[in-house]
């Protein structure tokens, strides 16, 4: 689709979508026709980056929330990318297709505002914290776990996680906010089992959860422990926003506020121009009851 002189946003394309799923919503809803916007592989990178904050700031016609694009192993797909990212763009996978994602409401929190339940404190112990130490791992158990009806029915495809680990190589002009991927991992101390995780990103002082899996049946209230852990070194490192994505329950119920498309894009612009790191925990600080305990005034000086 062309740029249209009407509204100086991409034109709409409507296409018949007949499983949520296939765009990563994580639950069954009812079959659809998703108003979606392509952007064209003949499009520049510098046209994109006028266009987008109209997109963000108007909206899509008809409610929509996702333009896609090609998702090619190539130079350009990181490069969109990241600049999607800076924009306040979700970068999701469906169908083989590039699909960015901005939400009418996303859900944030100030992650040093994250509630936890004392069942989550209680469950802590014996776990630890780290990020980007197990990348594919991650990847592998998200693929795996997280699904809609069926093992492998997953927006992370290999393809995307390769385009997000390819990010990193952008250069500083397609990747303002030092826009970088990043894996979370929730380990069992004793057995050094995987037990829960996520792929999220950050950009400036905000950091995107994007899909995250863990194994509830064979370490129930893993999950809960590795965002509560995750919470806690995002505060440390210095992270404003904490971007957790679609609304949800659980999501809430840990601080989470839904907010309208209008308030998150200011946030974006506010925050993705502050420097902040997220490294990963020391050894000192990794394991998951301290670390959950600092909110309390605990843990280790």
């Amino acid at each position: 689709l062309k740029l249209s002189p009407r509204r100086g946003m991409l034109d709409v394309a409507v296409r018949a979508v007949s499983r949520c799923c296939a765009l990563g919503t994580g639950r069954h809803e009812a079959a659809r026709e998703l108003p979606m916007a392509r952007i064209p592989p003949t499009m520049s990178l510098e046209d994109l980056d006028r266009v987008l904050p109209r997109i963000v700031d108007e909206g899509l016609p008809d409610g929509g929330e996702f333009l896609f694009a090609d998702l090619a192993d190539d130079e350009r797909t990181p490069q969109l990318i990241a600049l999607l990212v800076w924009h306040g763009f979700l970068p999701m996978a469906g169908m083989g297709m590039l699909l960015p994602k901005i939400h009418q409401h996303r859900c944030i929190m100030a992650p040093e505002d994250i509630h936890i339940g004392r069942k989550v404190k209680k469950r802590a112990k014996g776990f630890h914290l780290t990020v980007d130490t197990a990348w594919p791992f991650v990847v592998e158990s998200i693929q795996g776990l997280t699904y809609t009806t069926h093992p492998g029915d997953c927006w992370l495809s290999d393809e995307m996680a390769r385009a997000y680990q390819s990010v990193s190589e952008v250069k500083t002009r397609w990747r303002r906010g030092d826009v970088e991927f990043h894996s979370v991992e929730l380990w069992h101390t004793d057995s050094g089992e995987l037990v829960a995780g996520e792929i999220g990103y950050t950009c400036g002082s905000v950091y995107s959860s994007a899909t995250g899996f863990s194994k509830k049946d064979k370490h129930p209230g893993a999950g809960s422990v590795q965002l509560a852990a995750l919470g806690r070194w995002l505060a440390k490192c210095g992270f404003s926003v904490w971007d957790l994505g679609m609304d949800m329950e659980y999501k809430q119920e840990i601080g989470g506020k839904p907010v309208p498309r209008s308030e998150w894009a200011r946030h974006v612009r506010q925050c993705r121009t502050k420097q902040t790191k997220l490294t990963s925990p020391s050894a000192d600080d990794a394991e998951a009851r301290l670390l959950i305990a600092l909110g309390d005034g605990e843990g280790q000086s």
